[in-house]
């Protein structure tokens, strides 16, 4: 059991100090397939480069400068980082909403309420919050608030208040075709036949339709 007392809350803006961002992506890497929208299988051949494209994301967030703007908020206890929420800023300037775009806690510290600390922090500063997130999740954050607002791809997009600025959100593409991720899937296309990459796709593809069709129809049964 942990001490929620020892737990300490910090707030970070981009761009974050280097250790600080070494420990953010060292829970990035510890939780690719549950934090990765589209939750590729750690037994995917090209996990690799899924996990790349992640580490990548979340690092250029955290080195980005005006005009982009964006908060980390850390919960850790004596030095040692035990999870974190990263969020967006509206380019507007706007400090009364923000969009949540991940947050973590480390596997071994899970169900001690420090994702509780970080979401009333967050909820507790900024009126209007924007975040998507499983199904099986949504019970978590209407907790805090949150409402379903619509879906997007398998997940569902849930507002607490009403946001309605834009925030930066890096492109997809331009993720999973910089080097680093490029190497990545060369390694594997090295490493692997061609014909259990073409399955693993195909049955990653199948997974990530039939979450799909689940958001559409959870969403739908609470309008």
């Amino acid at each position: 059991m942990v001490c929620l007392s020892s737990m300490r809350i910090e707030r970070h803006t981009a761009p974050v100090d280097e250790k600080v961002r070494e420990d953010v992506l060292a829970l990035v890497s510890q939780n690719v397939t549950a934090l990765s929208l589209i939750h590729p299988p750690a037994d995917h051949p090209k996990f690799g480069a899924y996990c790349a494209a992640l580490r990548l994301e979340v690092h250029t967030y955290l080195e980005m400068e005006a005009p982009r703007r964006f908060e980390l908020v850390t919960v850790s206890s004596d030095g040692v980082m035990a999870g974190f929420t990263l969020c967006g800023l509206p380019l507007n300037g706007s400090s009364s909403e923000c969009g949540i775009y991940y947050t973590a806690v480390a596997k071994a510290l899970r169900g001690n309420g420090l994702m509780s600390l970080m979401m009333n922090d967050i909820t507790g500063r900024y009126p209007s919050v924007a975040l998507s997130c499983d199904v099986a999740l949504v019970p978590r954050y209407e907790r805090f608030g949150f409402r379903c607002e619509s879906v997007r791809h398998g997940q569902i997009v849930m507002f607490r208040g009403d946001p309605v600025e834009d925030t930066p959100v890096l492109s997809t593409h331009d993720l999973m075709n910089h080097p680093s991720v490029m190497a990545q899937r060369e390694k594997a296309q090295a490493e692997f036949p061609l014909y259990e990459l073409d399955r693993a796709d195909r049955a990653f593809a199948k997974r990530t339709k039939a979450a799909e069709d689940n958001a559409k129809r959870f969403f739908k049964a609470r309008k």
